[in-house]
């Protein structure tokens, strides 16, 4: 009877921005309290204060139990007000931020055109399209692409990556006792695989979608049958995790 929708709390896709080539910088350096990285919108390098600017993973990045890692970033304008995500002003934005809002303000007219002039707004032209994967980013989780060959579950144990849309993130539950990496182990398996080929639909390839609907049916054993193999799974699981950390 227990399912993964009853382990979860939330699994949640990644950002959504309207206009990924302006929010996403690659090839990015950390130069004390700002970021230099490459933006595809201007084709240029670009310097952004730090505290704005997160790491961000894309679908290429995560493997199984990998040891996830990037150099690309997503610049963010906004702050954690009680646990509720705000945007930032545009006149605290230029004046706190002024490497940030500069950089906003060279694409300022292709940020107002997305969606059709959705977003054209005064005071809000610079916002994400969703405001999805913002609340949850910054939480230990584990990471999945949404269409996938077998189980490609990777474990942030910092809580420290945000993720694109091609990405979802799973949070547990408070009261789900089980470890991160045994709920890895147990995601990566060839049974979850083999559950998945038979009950979802087959994607060009053999690829598989792993989106909520195809994955919260999934049987997962109860806390008690975990219990028994636990330190088992866990020895083996992080065992995997620092294989693959040192290549």
């Amino acid at each position: 009877p227990r399912r993964v929708s009853d382990v979860f709390d939330k699994i949640f896709q990644g950002l959504a921005t309207g206009k990924d080539d302006v929010f996403f910088i690659k090839d990015c350096t950390i130069q004390t309290d700002v970021i230099k990285g490459f933006s595809k919108m201007i084709n240029e390098e670009v310097l952004l204060e730090k505290d704005l600017c997160h790491p961000l993973l894309k679908g290429e990045d995560v493997h199984r139990y990998s040891d996830v890692e990037t150099n690309r970033y997503v610049v963010l304008p906004y702050n954690r007000e009680d646990n509720e995500i705000k945007l930032l002003s545009e006149e605290y934005l230029s004046i706190q931020y002024p490497l940030a809002y500069a950089y906003f303000k060279n694409c300022e007219d292709v940020l107002r055109k997305r969606e059709k002039g959705r977003f054209d707004i005064e005071g809000a032209w610079f916002q994400l399209s969703r405001k999805q994967g913002l609340a949850a980013a910054e939480t230990e989780k584990l990471i999945a692409p949404d269409i996938s060959m077998g189980g490609n579950f990777a474990y942030d144990f910092e809580g420290k990556f945000y993720q694109t849309a091609t990405l979802y993130g799973y949070v547990k539950k408070e009261n789900i006792r089980t470890s991160y990496e045994v709920l890895m182990a147990i995601l990566n398996s060839k049974l979850c695989w083999w559950f998945i080929q038979n009950t979802g639909a087959v994607m060009s390839g053999g690829f598989y979608r792993y989106k909520p609907a195809y994955i919260n049916p999934f049987p997962f054993p109860s806390e008690e049958k975990i219990e028994k193999y636990h330190n088992n799974l866990l020895v083996l699981s992080e065992s995997i995790l620092s294989a693959k950390k040192s290549n």
